[in-house]
Order: C-alpha cells, then structure tokens, then sequence
C-alpha cells in the first residue's frame, strides 16, 4: 500500500528547506519519545478512524530512545490524517489519534 522510509534528522531539515525553496514537502510525521526509561520499539498506522484491524507497521531501523525523536516520510497519496501506534520496550502500547501527515505533525508519547 504505502512505503514508509525512516529518514535521520540530517535529511529531515534538508527535505525541510526544500520544501521552502517551493517544493512540496511530501507526507510525514515525527515520534517524541517524552517517556524517562523506555524506548519505542514498534509503530503502526491507520488511516484515521478506521475500523476492523487497519494497522500497518512501519520497520525501524532502530528503537525511538526515551527522549528522542524521529521522523519518518509516507509515500504518496491523498489521506492527510492518520492514527498512529507505538510499542515501548515494557511492551506498554500508546495510540495518538488524527496525526496530519500532510503538514507535518508530532505525535508525542510518553
């Protein structure tokens, strides 16, 4: 369905300022990782409020560190809000709803 590419923040803020140099910036959102002692180990989305099992995992390279962020770019498409899931390393899950991939958005966990 649709290619997600984990990207570094190097490539981030470059992909950043070519989207003010008039280029259109794509879909993408970033995961804070807020929590003290564990990190993120596995992230899902869904298009926002879908019903059934509508999860599609993303495949990290590495684990979200606790208080660290990391972005990551969607292929194309036309879908702007998406929900998204996070498994911590306790195996805690956290699901942030309507995450706008279109401009951007931050989906914070803790």
């Amino acid at each position: 369905m649709f290619k997600l590419i984990k990207v570094g923040v190097a490539a981030s803020l470059l992909v950043a300022g070519m989207a003010t140099a008039g280029m259109p910036s794509g879909r993408n959102f970033t995961i804070k990782n807020t929590n003290a002692s564990v990190s993120v180990q596995r992230v899902w989305y869904a298009r926002a409020g879908e019903e059934g099992d509508p999860w599609h995992e993303v495949m990290l390279d590495y684990a979200v560190k606790p208080g660290r962020t990391s972005n990551f770019t969607m292929g194309a498409g036309d879908v702007c809000l998406y929900d998204i899931k996070v498994q911590f390393s306790d195996s805690v899950i956290q699901q942030r709803d309507n995450i706008n991939v279109c401009r951007g958005d931050t989906a914070v966990v803790t």
